[in-house]
This record gives C-alpha cells, sequence and structure tokens, in this order.
C-alpha cells in the first residue's frame, strides 16, 4: 500500500520539477531580453526597451531558482540560470556595490560634489515649505560641498516670497554659480537648474534639448587648482505620471482602470524613454568635445539597467560603482520599488574616494554626496 502511494507521489514530484525548471528557462530567456534591451536604442524597438524595467526582478526571480536547485541538489538544473546572472554581471554591480572609503593621493585635488533634485524646497506644501526648505538647507550647510547641483531648484526674485538662491549663496562656501530657468517665468518665479561653486566659474553654457522647455542640461568649467573641470547639471526627461496615473499604482483599481492605465503609464514610460534618448545623444557629443574632464550630475530619470544609462558608460565612469555600498535608491516615492536614477558620473582621470547618499525625507529624491579625486594637469585630450 506505502509502495503504491509512493508510486504516486513521485511522477506528480517529477511534473512540478518539469514545470518549475521550465518557469526557470523562460525567465533565463526574461533575463536575456534585459540584456539586449540595454543596448537597443528606445527609438528603434518600440516597448521593447521597457525591458530594462523588469531587470531587478528578473534578477532576483532567476537567484531564487538558483537557491531552489541547490538545496534540492538538484545540480546540472541550475547551470543555465547560473550562466545567465554571469553574462549580465556587471549589470547587477551597477545595482549594489560594497566598497571602501579611499584617500586623495598627492598628485591629485580632492572636491565634493553633490547632486540633489529638491522638488522646489517643497514649495507648494503651504503649511510646511518654510520648515522643509530650513530644513534643506541645513543639511546642506552640514555637507558644505565644493561642487553642488540641483534640479527642480526653485528662486523667486521677490525678497517677501519664499527666498532659496540669494539665502544659500549667503551661508554656503558656494559663492559662484549657473542657473537656467523655463523660458516663460511666472510673476518672478522661476524653476529650472542650477550649479553652485566654490571654484571660481571661467565659462558657462548651456545643451539645448529640442522641443522641450522644462528640462535642461548646463555646464559650467570651474578652476580646480591650476586645472579646469567642467561640470554638468541635467535634468532628463521625467514621465510626468499625473494624479490619475499614481491612483493606478497606489490604489486597488478595478480590472478595466488598472489596464487602462497600465497601459497609459506603458505610454508615457515609452515616450520618455524615446525623449531622453535624444537628450543623452546631445549631452554625450558635448562631452565628447570638451577639453577639459567632465563630471555629469542630474536626475536622469532612468535606472541603471537603461539604455541611457549604458550610452553615458561608453564615455564616463559611476561614482556608485566605484565608491558605492548597498542599493543607494535615490527616489524617494512609495509607490514605486526601490530605484536609483540619480547619478554623478566623471571622466578618466577622475577617481571616486567616496560615494553616499542621505536619507532625510525631504523631498522626493535623496541627495547624492561624493568625494572625487581629480589628478592634476592631465588634460583629457593630451
Amino acid at each position: 500500500m506505502a509502495d503504491r502511494h509512493t508510486q504516486e507521489a513521485s511522477p506528480r514530484k517529477s511534473r512540478i520539477g518539469q514545470l518549475l525548471y521550465v518557469c526557470n528557462v523562460a525567465l533565463v530567456a526574461g533575463l536575456l531580453l534585459c540584456y539586449l534591451s540595454f543596448h537597443v536604442s528606445p527609438s528603434s524597438m518600440g516597448y521593447f526597451a521597457l525591458m530594462a524595467f523588469l531587470y531587478p526582478l528578473l534578477l532576483l526571480a532567476n537567484v531564487a531558482f538558483v537557491m531552489m536547485w541547490l538545496m534540492r541538489r538538484r545540480y546540472r538544473r541550475m547551470v543555465i540560470p547560473v550562466v545567465a546572472i554571469a553574462m549580465g554581471w556587471s549589470h547587477a554591480a551597477d545595482l549594489l556595490q560594497i566598497s571602501a572609503e579611499d584617500e586623495v593621493a598627492e598628485d591629485e585635488q580632492e572636491i565634493k560634489v553633490m547632486t540633489w533634485n529638491v522638488h522646489l524646497f517643497g514649495l507648494y506644501d503651504w503649511d510646511n515649505n518654510e520648515r522643509t526648505r530650513d530644513a534643506m538647507f541645513d543639511l546642506l550647510d552640514e555637507e558644505e560641498a565644493d561642487i553642488l547641483c540641483m534640479q527642480e531648484f526653485f528662486h523667486s526674485d521677490d525678497e517677501d516670497y519664499f527666498q532659496t538662491r540669494d539665502t544659500l549663496r549667503d551661508f554656503l562656501p558656494t559663492r559662484y554659480f549657473h542657473e537656467r530657468y523655463t523660458a516663460s517665468p511666472r510673476r518672478h518665479h522661476y524653476f529650472g537648474v542650477i550649479i553652485f561653486s566654490r571654484f571660481p566659474i571661467v565659462k558657462r553654457g548651456n545643451i539645448p534639448f529640442e522641443g522641450d522647455a522644462n528640462n535642461y542640461c548646463i555646464y559650467a568649467d570651474v578652476k580646480v587648482g591650476d586645472d579646469t573641470v567642467r561640470v554638468y547639471n541635467a535634468h532628463l526627461q521625467s514621465i510626468r505620471l499625473g494624479k490619475q496615473d499614481y491612483e493606478v499604482v497606489e490604489e486597488n483599481t478595478e480590472s478595466q482602470e488598472l489596464k487602462e492605465g497600465s497601459f497609459r503609464i506603458m505610454r508615457k514610460v515609452r515616450r520618455a524613454l524615446i525623449r531622453r534618448e535624444d537628450q543623452v545623444e546631445r549631452i554625450m557629443e558635448h562631452i565628447a568635445q570638451s577639453p577639459h574632464r567632465a563630471v555629469l550630475c542630474g536626475d536622469f530619470n532612468d535606472p541603471p539597467h537603461s539604455w541611457s544609462y549604458n550610452r553615458f558608460e561608453d564615455l564616463l565612469e559611476d561614482s556608485f560603482t566605484e565608491g558605492g555600498n548597498g542599493l543607494s535608491n535615490t527616489f524617494n516615492h512609495k509607490a514605486f520599488p526601490p530605484l536609483r536614477i540619480d547619478y554623478v558620473l566623471h571622466s578618466p582621470g577622475i577617481r571616486t574616494l567616496e560615494y553616499r547618499r542621505r536619507t532625510e525625507d525631504l523631498s522626493d529624491h535623496f541627495p547624492v554626496i561624493t568625494r572625487l579625486a581629480v589628478q592634476k594637469y592631465r588634460p583629457v585630450n593630451g
């Protein structure tokens, strides 16, 4: 009697094992497609670029299968997911790092660079905006960065209104600045991006984004000792989700509303990806022609497993992969999984000594702080 039950259970276990193996193979195929999507421009293959956003989930799922096969002692079935994970190991390193703090060498100049999407300093939270702004000012004062790049910056010419730029200049060591705002400011209220610098700025400029007055990339050549470093501050195309879109993500909506909302969000994501493609290419071309080594800061609105990030890595190095620890998500929104979309990238000849982020809940982005070492007397094209 026991033998018969054993014989019946064995085929059932075998079928479950085969089904799990098929699922694992499908997940491996999805992971390989993700790798491919990192290298395919969003404009060339439609919605295929959206595969990149599934990478963390597919990576974790394959890791889970590896652990399961290991516990079951099905070592042969481990081979395919292990090989697939190993093929994209560099992408996994863009998500998770373990690094030790380094020290500056004698032939290097240390600079502290900070980037932060300040979300207008909480301007429209009328009950708390001054408290939020002052808390952000305290954080900036504590960090005392040599170079400070901010996106979604707000400034007003009205001395009796919500003051930011001139107040920051009064108490921060970064007295030099370069800014750019929307083409049509409202009531002397300005919204845009800004670079503050402790070092003198010897040249200023911007990279125009065609047909977009709300996203920017500006640059400033700063004199660091006897050398010059070109600092870029970029705010790339956002998805521009509306209240209705956030309700789809955050609330339990009906199936039809969920379906319609999901497709609407996918269309917005695709449009943003295509616009960012052109913006990235414009920035890349400008950096390639720069006579100075570059530091690129900003809110890219793209995770490290994306085409735009992969494109930037053709020229620049990521401070997080050099000096970061843990996952370092920078997007602070409860409706979305942890995402790293704010960056400090730099040219060869500059290296990262330390990478940190602050996690105070003051904006919908966390600030990123890096200590960089600029090798002296070594021009990029020399």
